[in-house]
């Protein structure tokens, strides 16, 4: 099992969306911006696309789920949740539950809530990687508001201690470290792990004195 993953960007943001396939195979994770970028590795690679994973309704993060969707024909997965909270539609949409292990063609697939980012944000676990989305990055974790922060830190203690310390972590966004990285190395340096108190963690991520929302230390 292989990920692959594609660096894309419209004018102001950049987005990792990433492949993971084996053999001729492979599901699609927030695919957005460059289409042909995405579709040329398919077709140079000869890989079917079986579905898309859509970590949470974010334009960035489904920008292309609905041309992908269409003309691949494929099921497009995101949490029940995200789905009735913010009205998103697509064709071949599936809603999914959290804990929830579904199959798209040979891939076992856990899916994760993670709600903190938005309401509904899902990370998906397959074979030994977990794509998060924008709840967890290799630095820090997602913007939350007042009222979801709370959320975002039961879904970083529930990554903590659900996931094997070996799982590769790959992230929406990245802000210096590269994606890929062991669940190990954000127990160790990512300090939104380090922070085991609610009101330490809740208090540090609204700061107000923080340069920008993604300056996590």
């Amino acid at each position: 099992m292989e990920v692959k993953l594609f660096r894309v960007s419209n004018e102001h943001i950049k987005n990792q969306c990433y492949l993971i396939y084996e053999g001729n195979s492979g599901i699609l994770i927030d695919p957005a911006w460059d289409y042909e970028l995405i579709n040329d590795f398919l077709q140079e690679n000869e890989i079917t696309l079986k579905g898309i994973l859509l970590t949470h309704y974010h334009h960035d993060h489904t920008n292309l789920a609905a041309d992908f969707a269409e003309k691949h024909v494929v099921p497009v997965y995101m949490s029940a949740i995200e789905i009735r909270e913010y009205g998103f539609t697509v064709q071949h949409l599936i809603a999914v539950q959290h804990l929830q292990e579904f199959v798209v063609d040979d891939f076992m697939v856990t899916a994760l809530l993670t709600p903190g980012h938005t309401k509904g944000s899902m990370c998906y676990w397959i074979g030994g990687h977990c794509f998060t989305g924008d709840t967890i990055f290799i630095e820090g974790v997602g913007i939350s508001s007042e009222l979801n922060v709370g959320s975002l830190f039961n879904s970083v203690q529930f990554i903590k201690q659900y996931l094997p310390a070996h799982t590769l972590i790959w992230p929406g966004h990245s802000f210096g470290q590269t994606p890929g990285k062991e669940l190990n190395f954000l127990l160790k340096n990512n300090i939104y792990f380090l922070l085991n108190k609610k009101e330490a963690f809740i208090e540090f991520r609204m700061r107000k004195n923080q340069p920008d929302p993604f300056a996590f230390k």
